[in-house]
């Protein structure tokens, strides 16, 4: 009897270990430092190829946590980058992401980014699905073009239930920092400014005190979130700011700029008072 009860312990083990999470994830802007809202500037970003540190960190507890629980976890880097950009795999191994499959764009699987993204990232789906029904994910992306709405259209088309969309606010779109300031959101999306506010996300309750100080440190010495950023705020606002206007002569679009720079430093310096760190 007590061999059958240990044979069902174990049975049962097994069935639990199959559970499986995978995260799908986006890499320039998302946790790669590229500036794609900048232009040329963008470029000089995108060569120097910085991580994203706690972005990293986070997956790298996510990977420890899922299998804490038993259950198996795989990465998939998704990038609309052209594949002869940059080495993925050895850039992902660098930086100690965890380590899982790339796509890049090629001349093969190419074309518009949205469809290249939707079509790249169902086929995953589809393949993982048939494995496990249950699949829990995970996706992680920004809004500089399309990662939320692939995301967003994958999970009401798939009926993905079991599943949640983060996605970096570089288009400063998605963040309060005026009533008056339309937003441009999804619904059920978790936008993120910093990663400050992914702290106490309810799907992310398991970070560890370690990376909570980390995080925190970062956002006391205001340097959480690329300075290139605040550009992309001042330019949008001064956007904001020209649009008002039914006539744009150069004067308007001077003073515009003027005070689209102004906003966006006072609206920065808001952004970091906006945490009580001092309450953690």
């Amino acid at each position: 009897m007590k061999k059958i009860i240990l044979l069902l312990s174990l049975f049962s083990y097994s069935i639990a270990g199959l559970a499986k999470t995978i995260i799908v994830t986006d890499i320039d802007d998302t946790i790669k430092k590229a500036n794609s809202m900048g232009g040329v500037g963008g470029l000089y970003h995108f060569l120097k190829k910085k991580p994203y540190e706690y972005t990293r960190d986070l997956f790298n507890e996510i990977n420890a946590y899922e299998q804490i629980q038993g259950e198996e976890t795989t990465f998939y880097y998704v990038s609309a980058a052209p594949a002869f950009t940059f080495d993925a795999p050895a850039w992902i191994k660098l930086n100690n992401f965890p380590e899982g499959p790339t796509y890049l764009k090629t001349a093969e699987n190419g074309g518009e980014t949205y469809a290249y993204k939707y079509r790249t990232i169902k086929a995953i789906l589809e393949k993982e699905l048939a494995l496990d029904p249950d699949l829990k994910i995970l996706f992680f992306g920004d809004n500089s073009q399309f990662d939320g709405k692939v995301y967003y259209d994958l999970k009401l088309e798939m009926k993905l239930s079991n599943s949640e969309i983060f996605i970096r606010d570089v288009s400063t779109e998605a963040t309060v920092f005026d009533r008056d300031i339309p937003l441009v959101k999804l619904p059920g999306v978790y936008y993120f400014f910093s990663e400050m506010e992914l702290v106490g996300n309810p799907h992310l309750l398991f970070i560890s005190n370690k990376l909570i100080d980390g995080i925190t440190k970062e956002y006391e010495l205001k340097n959480l979130i690329p300075l290139y950023t605040l550009d992309t705020l001042a330019v949008r606002l001064k956007k904001i700011c020209v649009d008002k206007h039914i006539v744009v002569t150069n004067l308007i679009v001077a003073a515009c700029t003027v005070e689209g720079q102004l906003d966006a430093n006072k609206y920065w310096r808001e952004y970091y008072d906006r945490f009580k760190t001092s309450e953690r």
